[in-house]
């Protein structure tokens, strides 16, 4: 049986089949369900990120001391106050006037102060355990040159009960927008 020459497609069709192809897939963006769409989850993103950035979070720098009496000079009482210890590169960040929380004990006893002064001179570890007579556990608080912060307590007669004991205090420095903490920028 001979073959005929005829081919199996008609013209037509395959004309039409290129051109389809040839035809590019466009997205329906305009489709009015879609396009509100769009736009509410772009409104929302952009209030969300307002949000995020006018939210304030408070930067705080840690660190360790000791709770002393202090003899007030002029008068006979005593004055309980928190001496901190810092590295000497948190200078710039401290000040006088910042609010501090200092947490006392095992089971954490918070006592809220204000910086009332930031010893620029630095002392050396032995300098540190003389003056302030640190033993055992206390004088481990400082490994090396250091600067002192001193923070009174607000309530002298139940916090007198924790003279000689180890603090831990939070000194808030300032404060930075929630979305630059996301982001990674200090």
């Amino acid at each position: 049986m001979p073959m005929s020459e005829r081919p199996i497609f008609r013209e037509n069709a395959i004309e039409r089949y290129q051109q389809r192809n040839e035809q590019g897939v466009l997205l329906r963006v305009s489709y009015p369900p879609a396009l509100i769409f769009f736009w509410i989850f772009l409104l929302t993103l952009f209030a969300a990120g307002g949000f995020a950035f006018s939210i304030q979070v408070p930067v705080v720098i840690q660190g360790q001391g000791v709770i002393i009496e202090q003899k007030i000079a002029g008068q006979t009482g005593t004055a309980v106050v928190a001496e901190l210890f810092f590295s000497p590169d948190q200078l710039t960040h401290l000040h006088t006037g910042q609010p501090a929380t200092v947490s006392i004990g095992s089971p954490a006893s918070n006592v809220s102060g204000i910086v009332a002064h930031v010893d620029t001179n630095l002392i050396s570890p032995d300098e540190a355990r003389s003056r302030f007579n640190l033993q055992g556990g206390l004088a481990q608080v400082i490994i090396g040159p250091s600067i002192t912060v001193t923070i009174p307590m607000k309530s002298a007669a139940s916090t007198s009960i924790y003279a000689g004991s180890l603090c831990n205090a939070q000194i808030q420095t300032g404060s930075q927008s929630a979305l630059s903490l996301l982001l990674g920028f200090n």
